[in-house]
C-alpha cells in the first residue's frame, strides 16, 4: 500500500473549505446532547471525543468559508453547554493513507510554527512516524496534526520527539482523542 500523503487544497476555486473545532464544555456540559444537536447541520462532518483541554474535536466542511463562519457564529457559539472553542480553517490538507491505521491510541496535535519555515515542516510531516493526518491553518502559523500510535506513551515520545525538534515546529500541544 502506498504511503504518499493525499493533499488537497482548501483554497482552489471550487473546493470544499474545511474547519477543525476545538469545544471546551460547561462543568456541567452533557456532551451527547451537543454532539447530536452539532451533527444535525450538514457542515459538520466528525465529532470526535477529547480529553484534557478540550472535550470534543469538530470536522467541518462546506462551499465556502463564509457558511463555515455562519454555522460556528451561530451554532457552535450558542450550543447550550458549550463554554469556549477555538476554530481553525484549513488552507491545505494531506492523509497518508495506511499510517497507523494498526495503531491504538489517537491524539491531536496543535503546532505552533514559523511561517517562514512552514514548507519544510510540513514536509517533514508528511513523513513524520505515527502522523496520519495534517492541516496547514491561520495564514501557514499553525499546524493541525492527527496522530496514531501504539499507546498515548508513543504518540507522546513522537510529538516532544521528533515533531518538536522538526526545523519551524515552535510549539506542540497534544489533545488526547478517543478512537
Amino acid at each position: 500500500m502506498s504511503t504518499q500523503p493525499v493533499i488537497s487544497n482548501s483554497g482552489a476555486p471550487g473546493a470544499p473549505v474545511g474547519a477543525l473545532v476545538f469545544l471546551r464544555g460547561e462543568n456541567d456540559a452533557n456532551f451527547a446532547e451537543i454532539h447530536s444537536s452539532l451533527l444535525t447541520h450538514d457542515c459538520v462532518v466528525e465529532s470526535i471525543p477529547a480529553h484534557g483541554d478540550w472535550n470534543m474535536l469538530l470536522r467541518l466542511s462546506a462551499k465556502d468559508k463564509e457558511s463555515l463562519k455562519q454555522l460556528i457564529e451561530e451554532h457552535i457559539h450558542s450550543a447550550k453547554g458549550v463554554k469556549e472553542f477555538q476554530a481553525y480553517y484549513t488552507e491545505e490538507t494531506w492523509t497518508v493513507p495506511g499510517n497507523g491505521s494498526e495503531q491504538k491510541a489517537a491524539a491531536c496535535a496543535l503546532l505552533d510554527v514559523d511561517p517562514g519555515s512552514i514548507a519544510v515542516a510540513v514536509e517533514r510531516l508528511r513523513a513524520a512516524t505515527g502522523v496520519v493526518e495534517g492541516a496547514v491553518t491561520d495564514g501557514g502559523k499553525k499546524i493541525v496534526l492527527f496522530l496514531k500510535g501504539n499507546s498515548p506513551r508513543e504518540i507522546r515520545s513522537i510529538a516532544g520527539g521528533e515533531i518538536r525538534l522538526l526545523p519551524g515546529v515552535l510549539r506542540v500541544k497534544l489533545i488526547n482523542v478517543m478512537n
